[in-house]
């Protein structure tokens, strides 16, 4: 018992820093993906935006819509984010894609809204579990 009694005080502080650094690490995670979240919905709700902006008036020139930022906000995801919130960003790039090609600008401009309203939904679920 009191080997037992000694191990244990000397395995006990570090397990406790292991403990410790652990947490850390999630604490930290969290807070990164939380930021980059931000960001990302600040950026799809603008191209959302952009898009719907564009789409009554396909006669003029529709200055391509961010794509620049995207792949960088998506790249930033990729690195933090759930599968649910990665299959809707991608979904959500193929729009803009799609859009940046296409002369029907009020269906794409919708398909653009409606996956960055899945994004959202998405990053929401994961939040609240």
């Amino acid at each position: 018992m009191g080997i037992a009694g000694i191990i244990g005080t000397a395995v006990s502080p570090w397990i406790a820093e292991r403990l410790r650094s652990k947490n850390a690490r999630k604490d930290q995670l969290m807070k990164l993906r939380i930021a980059i979240y931000a960001e990302l919905l600040k950026g799809t709700a603008h191209l959302a935006a952009q898009a719907h902006a564009g789409a009554p008036n396909p006669a003029t020139e529709l200055e391509e819509i961010g794509t620049d930022e995207l792949h960088g906000l998506l790249s930033q995801a990729k690195v933090v984010a759930g599968p649910d919130v990665l299959r809707h960003l991608e979904e959500l790039s193929q729009q803009i894609d799609s859009l940046n090609r296409s002369a029907d600008l009020a269906d794409a401009a919708g398909n653009i809204a409606s996956a960055h309203a899945k994004v959202q939904d998405a990053i929401r679920g994961e939040m609240m579990r």
